[in-house]
C-alpha cells in the first residue's frame, strides 16, 4: 500500500490545524496598515518570535523554507502582539461576562 502513514497523518494534520493561529494576522503584502489606515513597514518580530520560530524550525527542518519561516516568524510576532495589547485592557470588579455559567448537575 502506497499510502500515507498514521503518524505521517497525524503530523501533517496537527500542523494543518495549528496553521490559522501562526498565520492568521499576518498580511498579504509586506506593508501593514496603522491606525489611521497609514501604510507602515513592517515591525522587526520580537525575539521570542524568532526564537519560537526557531524551535518550529529544529523540529521540522526538511518541511519549512526560509520563506515559509520568516511568515511564520511574522505571524508568532503579531499573535505576541495581540496578546500583550490583551494584557493592558483593564477589567474592574464590577465587569461581567456575556453568559452566565453554571454546572448541570441533573435533574432535581
Amino acid at each position: 500500500m502506497d499510502g500515507i502513514s498514521r503518524r505521517a497523518f497525524a503530523e501533517r494534520l496537527a500542523l494543518a490545524v495549528a496553521a490559522p493561529y501562526l498565520v492568521d494576522e499576518v498580511p498579504l503584502s509586506r506593508r501593514e496598515r496603522g491606525p489611521g489606515g497609514e501604510v507602515q513597514q513592517p515591525q522587526e518580530p520580537s525575539a521570542l518570535a524568532k526564537t519560537l520560530a526557531e524551535g518550529i524550525r529544529l523540529r521540522y527542518p526538511d518541511r519549512l523554507s526560509a520563506d515559509d519561516l520568516a511568515t511564520i516568524t511574522r505571524g508568532i510576532d503579531n499573535r505576541l502582539r495581540q496578546i500583550e495589547r490583551l494584557y493592558q485592557t483593564t477589567l474592574t470588579n464590577g465587569d461581567e461576562p456575556d453568559f452566565v455559567y453554571s454546572v448541570y448537575r441533573g435533574v432535581d
